[in-house]
């Protein structure tokens, strides 16, 4: 069962939901979601995950989180996501991001490289991605897992994120981590097409690629539960008694 809990971030308070099982089995996982993605979006996955902690926020400007004026940029909203880690009392832990929350996962990935264990990444790049002017009216038009985007999101908040935007590539950084990285795709389209793919490859040791079948950029459709469940089969493999 999710707990809605809070938290605050220099000043702006940040909703976030944590499965908190009584008995924990590892350690926690930290999920950074898409760019309209809402915590309750994934209840599902959490109750999913059973005895393995998991963490989901709705950032800032989503959700019943604050949504200030001005301050979203990828380091801004990955200040989000630690400070949830830091108001549990969380050291180590693994990061999964879907989609643009990879951008601010991986901000937070490099600033504490000494405490994530793994990293899964939901069809994206490593990378920021710069969004031009007229993202803001097309995102604001268009609709995400049949709500609209004007029900999830504040116009301003897409502003935002589409001023703070700039482009950069963060290949060399992530290799450094040197922690074993899951790269997962759909098999019907998405991001990380075959070329995409074969970049991780060159880019990032030991790095694995899997397809969510049935999935296109959306990996959490068809199944709410496919690509948790390679994220937990990849842990256990990959970084075990952790």
């Amino acid at each position: 069962m999710a707990v809605e809990k809070f938290t605050d971030n220099v000043g702006v308070k940040i909703r976030y939901l944590d499965n908190d099982p009584p008995h924990p089995a590892g350690l926690p996982i930290l999920f950074s979601t898409g760019i309209v993605d809402v915590a309750d979006d994934y209840v599902e996955t959490l109750e999913f995950f059973a005895d393995r902690r998991v963490l989901v926020l709705d950032m800032r400007g989503r959700g019943g989180s604050d949504a200030p004026p001005s301050g979203y940029s990828a380091e801004e909203q990955a200040g989000d996501l630690r400070a949830v880690l830091e108001a549990n009392g969380i050291g180590q832990f693994h990061l999964m991001t879907f989609s643009r929350g990879t951008t601010p996962g991986l901000e937070l990935a490099f600033q504490l490289s000494d405490r994530v264990r793994t990293v899964s990444i939901g069809d994206y790049l490593p990378a920021e991605i710069a969004l031009p002017p007229e993202f803001v009216e097309q995102m604001w038009a268009a609709r995400w897992r049949g709500s609209p985007n004007s029900q999830r999101v504040s116009r301003h908040v897409l502003a935002g994120i589409q001023a703070a935007s700039r482009a950069r590539e963060f290949w060399s950084e992530l290799a450094a981590l040197g922690v074993p990285v899951l790269v997962a795709r759909g098999s019907e389209s998405g991001v990380i097409d075959e070329e995409r793919a074969a970049a991780y490859r060159r880019s990032v040791p030991g790095v694995e690629v899997v397809s969510i079948p049935g999935s296109g950029h959306d990996l959490f459709r068809p199944s709410r539960t496919a690509y948790p469940s390679a994220v937990l089969e990849f842990i256990a493999r990959r970084s075990p008694n952790s």
